[in-house]
């Protein structure tokens, strides 16, 4: 296992919280997250309250090691799966990312960031949008937790809307205030958002829209504005 810390991955957590707070809004509008759930990982599906989804399997977490584990890495599947072979993608961007934890098949979530939902799911809110998915999903079997990428039709990427961009920022931002920057960048590269400006100033383009997002000298933000159409892009 190599010896680095989590430094950079926990920018990345930051980072990414803004499409991932989106994402899982997204989800529980669609399935009922406090019902029961049955995985059937040969075929893809995980059905959560009665609700069948196709679902990547990104890794597991066990509560004894307090350890992730990718699921191409897991011995108890074939990597090659349908379910797990498109999470390799992942580990193909370590390198380009500077995220050694892409890449490396089990490692210590010993430091990793837990945004309010454990360290396990800030590896899941990273790794989701890299491997095509969504959301994701958090199983509990006893042992360990399971994590899911939600791949189905039924929970599409939210688009993204002049009119909710501010409050998406800001709920990300109010959650951990390290890095405004980051989540805005983030945010609208997922979203393959134009965005122009400096060091003080963001101009993030959303359809007709354009929204600007200033900076003090210390990175905060101080204000999002910008004129909205009257109907939001989407």
């Amino acid at each position: 296992m190599p010896d680095h810390n989590h430094a950079r991955f926990n920018e990345a957590v930051v980072a990414h919280l803004p499409v991932a707070m989106e994402a899982q809004e997204a989800l529980a509008q669609a399935v009922d997250l406090n019902g029961p759930y049955q995985a059937d990982i040969e075929q893809g599906i995980v059905t959560i309250a009665g609700r069948p989804l196709r679902v990547l399997l990104l890794g597991t977490v066990s509560k004894g090691s307090g350890t992730w584990l990718w699921s191409w890495a897991n011995q108890g599947f074939s990597s090659v799966i349908p379910a797990i072979a498109p999470v390799r993608r992942a580990a193909e961007m370590a390198q380009q990312w500077g995220l050694w934890e892409l890449a490396e098949p089990q490692f210590s979530l010993e430091g990793v960031l837990d945004a309010g939902l454990g360290a396990g799911a800030s590896v899941a809110l990273v790794a989701a949008p890299l491997v095509g998915a969504t959301a994701f999903y958090s199983a509990d079997y006893g042992a360990g937790i399971a994590y899911f990428g939600i791949v189905d039709p039924a929970v599409p990427r939210p688009v993204a809307q002049g009119v909710t961009f501010p409050r998406r920022i800001m709920a990300a931002v109010d959650l951990q205030p390290s890095s405004p920057r980051g989540q805005v960048l983030t945010y609208a590269a997922v979203h393959n958002l134009r965005v122009t400006g400096d060091q003080r100033q963001l101009k993030v383009h959303i359809g007709p829209d354009v929204l600007s997002v200033l900076f003090d000298e210390q990175g905060r933000i101080t204000t999002i504005s910008g004129t909205l159409s009257p109907n939001p892009a989407g």
